[in-house]
Parts: C-alpha cells; structure tokens; sequence
C-alpha cells in the first residue's frame, strides 16, 4: 500500500510538473508567426507538393480532370529526351557563366563605390539602374542592339573593320547564348554589387590599417583582408544568382525562345515551352522537380562551403 500511494504522488507530481512546464510556454510568439507560416505553406509547401503529385500523372490543360496516373514514367522518360538531356547541360553553363561573369563584374564596381570621391551617392544610386529595368525592356533593348540589319552593334564593328558583313547575332548559337548572357549580366550585376558594398563597408578600417604597418601592398591587403572577409557573402550571393538563374526564363524566351533550335533551351524554359505551347503539365513538372533537386544538391554544397569559410575567420 505504502508503495502504491508513493508511485500514485510521483506521478501526481510529475502531471502538475508538465502542465507548470506547458504553462511556462508564452504562446504569444506563436501566435504572431502563425498568419506567415501559414502564407509560406499555402504558397510555397502547397505548390510544390502539387507540382510533385501531378508529376507522376500524365496532365493536360484540355483534359486536367481526366489525368491518369503514370507513376515515375515521367521521370523515365526524361533521361530518354535528347532535349532535356541537351538542356540539362546547358542550364549548367548558363548558371555558370552569367553567376561567374555577375560577380567579377559586381565585386571591382563594389570595391570602387566603398572608395571617397565626388558624387559617390549618386553614382551608388545610378548603379541600380539595370537591377530595376524590367527584364522584357531588357530584352528588347539588347535585341535591337545587335539586330542584324539597323542595329548599334553591327554598325559599330563594321566601322572598325571588324567584321566585314552584317553579323545574326540570335540567329548563330554561340553568338546567341554571348548576347543573352551579356544581357543577363548586365540586368543582375547591381545587386551583387550593392550586395559586396554593405559587406566591405562593415570591414573594420583597422585591419587595413595593420596591414599597412606591417608592409602589405594593395594587392596583398585585398587577398589577405577584403577576400577572406567577403567569402561568406560571396559564397551566398552565388547561391542565390544559382538558384535565380536556373528557374530564369524571360530573357531567354523573350530574346531567343531557346533557339536557333534547341541550343540555348534550359530545363525550366524547356518545361515553360512544353506547358506554353503544348499544354501539358505531369512532364514538366516532372522536368522542374528534377532541376528542384539538382539546385538542393548544390544549396547544400555552398551552404556547407559558407559555414566553413566562417570557421576560417
């Protein structure tokens, strides 16, 4: 008896311990974050748990009531899709060039917009021109900068004997993929530059000075001091532009759309192509969670590379 009365009071004692712990809890923070965890599941989790459902079914926009499900089909019959295939490559090097050709650009405008010199507020603002153009002016502009009968570009290069005849620029791959990405860069090179600026500006003059005291040339205070210092930022502002530039599609679609033929396509202008012209949406959704994974296979890469870049610090 004795030993049964004591067992009952422990756990009687243990009941008030967890409603005292559960009363402890300010439900408030809660409260506050529901309305936004809620928006970010109905506008985010809903969609993609959608888009992968509708995947493994064969849907049409003319017949979306009448889908049937195919299973992993889909999947199976992309590595069977020479155009998926050619585009999964592609979108690689899309990725590739304009992040790489973003950042070089960005990071010596950052470093001269943290210098003092006359003006320097308004040449800051002005460097967010490109950022705030809207992608099809982008597109037009830079189309009728290298269109082969009256653009500036021809003209130019004709007048210094460059080139001896008018040149297709969109109409060539090479010379296509140069003019889009050109455009790319030129439109997304702001914010990695605004970007880089905050992240110099925050750099203790300090470390600079010491450096100097102990002998170190420019080049040596910028490899020994600015670099390590702006890895982080660097690292994700790559993976941002990684993710950005593998779901673009207006400039390529709206300059190109894709071609000539296939050999500017990317995979999400390639499943946009399929939906906009063919309806269809189980196989392009199954293009986009494949690409949804190899850019979650390359987040935790830089991801891991940022953390590590501030163990280094």
């Amino acid at each position: 008896m004795a030993a049964s009365a004591r067992s009952s009071i422990a756990v009687s004692q243990a009941a008030r311990t967890r409603r005292a712990g559960w009363a402890r809890i300010d439900l408030l923070p809660y409260l506050l974050i529901a309305p936004a965890v809620l928006m970010v599941a109905l506008v985010t989790v809903y969609p993609a748990l959608y888009a992968l459902g509708i995947s493994t079914t064969d849907a049409n926009l003319l017949r979306l009531a009448s889908s049937k499900a195919v299973g992993l089909a889909n999947y199976i019959k992309a590595w069977d899709d020479e155009i998926f295939t050619q585009a999964l490559w592609q979108t690689v090097r899309w990725v590739v060039v304009n992040a790489a050709g973003q950042m070089l650009l960005a990071l010596p405008v950052a470093l001269f917009l943290n210098t003092a010199f006359r003006g320097r507020g308004l040449v800051r603002a002005a460097i967010l021109i490109p950022w705030v153009v809207p992608g099809a002016v982008v597109a037009i502009v830079f189309r009728y900068l290298v269109d082969a009968n009256y653009g500036v570009a021809n003209d130019l290069l004709l007048r210094l004997g460059v080139i001896s005849e008018s040149v297709a620029w969109i109409g060539e791959p090479l010379p296509a993929f140069g003019v889009i990405s050109t455009a790319t860069i030129w439109s997304g090179f702001p914010f990695f530059a605004v970007t880089l600026l905050a992240a110099l500006q925050v750099i203790p003059e300090d470390l600079y000075e010491a450096a100097r005291i102990d002998g170190a040339s420019a080049w040596q205070r910028f490899t020994k001091v600015t670099v390590p210092l702006l890895t982080p930022t660097i690292l994700l502002l790559l993976l941002l532009r990684t993710i950005w530039l593998a779901h673009s599609v207006d400039l390529i679609f709206l300059m190109s759309n894709g071609g000539p033929g296939y050999n500017n396509y990317t995979v999400a202008l390639y499943s946009f192509i399929l939906t906009w012209n063919q309806l269809q949406l189980g196989y392009p959704s199954a293009l986009v969670i494949m690409l949804s994974i190899v850019i979650l296979i390359a987040s935790v890469l830089y991801i891991r590379s940022i953390e590590r870049s501030r163990e280094w610090m």
